[in-house]
């Protein structure tokens, strides 16, 4: 019985880490690579043949133009992000809105209602002298484009990293991930930018580049089921006046945002909130045919965040949870605290001039609450307590 629960659990890690790319990381070819615009070496990648075709790297193919680490002429070195190879695509030239896409054929179509992690990793050559943003994956059920001269593929951008920003980075992979809901009939991806240069940024980082448009190699596709969420809402602080981030700030994600009077604010994979006092905020999610519900606390400080934090990291609660006691601590005086509901509703409030303080659950129903500790100059400090 133990040996046969051992089998369930590997299988089961297996389906759940089943990367539906083939090829995921370009390792596997056809023919080693000797010039730009062999994609098509790549075994199970191609390019779309109305558009400007894309490049294969490999360390194969040593001393070349599309070596690795050394490439580019010699001008630009980057190791691949795992294994030997990785692809490149130009994103954006300023005269014209060529662009050059990869695709693959998923090993199998996507499932109806499915979800799917969806990840890519990027990073900027050093070789050119723009980046942009916009680089993004998309799913389809063909791959029958028919492109007018001079245009862009306009596909949906499906995969993209959060708030679309410029990605700068030459060093570093920069993670690209989101998570897609499937209709059923998707079997193909294809990777690029689908936006015309009217609809696309760019900032000129590198004034040395020998080329006046942006480039980026793209290594460790993946497109695995997904069906438990493996992300967290955690409570933050900001400085009275800033705004801040909250959420797990992952495209695709459905989640509804309220703030403390139960408001709907708006449906994102995360917001930026600008609150003037400590507020607690609401975010329920679908995912998967399941509702989550998560709060966020977003303490308001008057001072700086650093200062603020390092006086949280001075208050420990204990114990936590709890069903009656709970010892509050603290390496500074504190003259008040407040026992706050997930709602923000004051529930009680005790005059304190101590480091140290008792505060009696008993008569609680069970849940999560605040609690808030207010210093002699107004700063406050936040802290979750769980009542079981």
């Amino acid at each position: 019985m133990r040996f046969l629960l051992i089998i369930l659990i590997l299988v089961s890690k297996v389906l759940f880490s089943q990367n539906l790319v083939p090829n995921p990381s370009f390792e596997t070819y056809t023919l080693c690579p000797n010039n730009f615009g062999q994609i098509v070496n790549a075994i199970d990648w191609d390019y779309i043949h109305a558009a400007q075709s894309a490049d294969y790297y490999n360390s194969c193919a040593t001393g070349t133009n599309v070596s690795v680490p050394k490439n580019f002429f010699d001008t630009n070195y980057q190791l691949p992000r795992s294994g030997n190879g990785y692809a490149g695509v130009q994103t954006l030239r300023p005269n014209d809105n060529l662009r050059g896409n990869i695709c693959s054929q998923l090993s199998t179509a996507l499932n109806v209602n499915s979800y799917y992690l969806v990840k890519m990793y990027i990073v900027n050559v050093q070789g050119y002298k723009l980046a942009s943003n916009n680089l993004a994956l998309n799913f389809s059920s063909t791959l029958n484009y028919t492109l007018v001269p001079n245009t862009t593929l306009n596909l949906p951008m499906h995969i993209y990293k959060f708030g679309n920003p410029i990605i700068k980075d030459t060093l570093n992979w920069t993670e690209i991930m989101g998570i897609y809901k499937a209709n059923g009939t998707e079997q193909y991806i294809t990777i690029g930018n689908f936006k015309d240069n009217l609809n696309t940024k760019k900032d000129t980082f590198n004034t040395l580049g020998f080329a006046y448009a942006s480039y980026y190699m793209i290594d460790d596709v993946s497109v695995e089921p997904i069906c438990t969420p493996f992300w967290s809402y955690r409570d933050t602080t900001v400085a009275i006046g800033d705004s801040v981030l909250i959420g797990p700030a992952i495209t695709g994600l459905n989640i509804n945002w309220y703030d403390a009077t139960s408001s709907l604010i708006t449906n994102a994979p995360g917001i930026y909130v600008k609150p003037a006092v400590t507020t607690t905020y609401t975010a329920v999610e679908d995912f998967c045919g399941n509702t989550y519900t998560n709060t966020i606390v977003v303490t308001v400080t008057p001072t700086a965040v650093r200062e603020y934090e390092n006086k949280q990291l001075q208050i420990s609660l204990h114990p936590n949870p709890a069903n009656g006691l709970v010892t509050i601590t603290s390496k500074y005086d504190f003259e008040k605290i407040e026992l706050l509901s997930i709602t923000g509703q004051v529930l009680l409030s005790e005059t304190v001039n101590s480091k140290k303080h008792e505060l009696q659950l008993q008569n609680l129903a069970e849940g999560i609450y605040f609690l808030k500790v207010v210093y002699a100059n107004e700063m406050s400090v936040t802290k979750k307590v769980v009542k079981q």
